[in-house]
């Protein structure tokens, strides 16, 4: 549990009536792991202050090593935007009690986007604030049974695996793991038995759509991460956003960056499928963190540059 952690809710989706269904056996309990607080809408974005450039990253995979989730090389550049008052805000599928200890360690204190775009942290002084952007998690675990229903398929739940069977799948271990599969705004799953596209099909049926990450499948409302990366945008009054991403589920707020850029994979490899629906997205050099630094830095300056050209001394 993060201490000095709240959470404000968003008043449900009104065109989603849940069904009393079968949770798979999986304690509740275990997911409420900060309290709720309500609070108004317009206290964080007043805290805010003035930025003319931002960046907007994925994590697992972008910004950190696939394999080991260490920063290596990209931790310079980090310390660089930090120097220069350039906020870097993560847009992840983790937890906050996952990626919480990874944003402490590389000083991100601005503001973050969990669990896939289900919900908002901005730091608030104390600690992390969370705001809910969607449907809690089981009520998702519904939606993973109604979809089951209508497609045919088997879906399996990250949260609800054996942990040796979640270890073996995310390649996380230890307290990483644990935080990883305390979902409280999203259900990332696998599809054990069935056809993608009729798993899509029957999402899209009920006000959903699945877009695969690097390690899984996940649940999404229409521009998820991008609504969410744009509020804090907003937030922060930047006029200037390069993004970061790897995966299809990071398309959405790629598309609406300045700046797109998509990390190569482990493999070497860009995302075929992420670059046909972000043409315009540069390619990073290498994968993470290497390829992220560069890609960064190739960025930063090319904007100064272009900056120096519009507003000349």
């Amino acid at each position: 549990m993060l201490s000095g952690t709240r959470v404000r809710r968003l008043p449900p989706l009104p065109d989603w009536k849940p069904r009393r269904v079968d949770l798979l056996c999986r304690d509740m309990e275990s997911r409420k792991r900060v309290s709720v607080r309500i609070r108004p809408k317009s206290r964080g974005a007043a805290a805010s202050s003035f930025h003319r450039f931002a960046v907007f990253t994925a994590i697992d995979g972008t910004l950190l090593d696939a394999r080991t989730f260490e920063a290596g090389s990209a931790r310079p550049m980090i310390g660089r935007l930090h120097a220069a008052g350039v906020p870097v805000i993560p847009v992840s599928v983790m937890t906050l009690d996952e990626i919480a200890p990874i944003a402490a360690d590389l000083g991100l204190h601005d503001a973050m986007v969990i669990e896939g775009g289900g919900a908002i942290a901005r730091w608030m002084a104390s600690g992390w604030e969370i705001e809910a952007c969607g449907p809690p998690a089981d009520t998702l675990l519904e939606v993973v049974r109604e979809i089951e229903e209508r497609s045919g398929a088997n879906l399996l739940v990250y949260s609800a695996l054996e942990e040796k069977d979640a270890a073996r799948l995310s390649g996380r271990s230890g307290e990483m793991l644990h935080a990883s599969m305390r979902r409280r705004f999203s259900e990332p799953f696998v599809i054990e038995s069935g056809d993608v596209a009729a798993v899509r099909k029957a999402a899209a049926r009920i006000g959903f759509s699945v877009r695969r990450g690097r390690r899984f499948f996940h649940l999404c409302r229409e521009c998820d991460e991008g609504e969410a990366a744009m509020r804090i945008c907003e937030e922060l009054r930047c006029d200037m956003t390069v993004a970061l991403g790897g995966t299809l589920l990071d398309s959405e707020f790629l598309t609406r960056a300045d700046v797109p850029i998509i990390v190569p994979g482990p493999d070497g490899q860009a995302d075929s499928e992420l670059q046909a629906l972000v043409p315009n997205a540069r390619i990073a050099p290498s994968p993470a963190p290497h390829g992220w630094a560069a890609a960064v830095d190739d960025a930063w300056q090319s904007l100064l540059a272009s900056r120096s050209k519009a507003h000349p001394a």
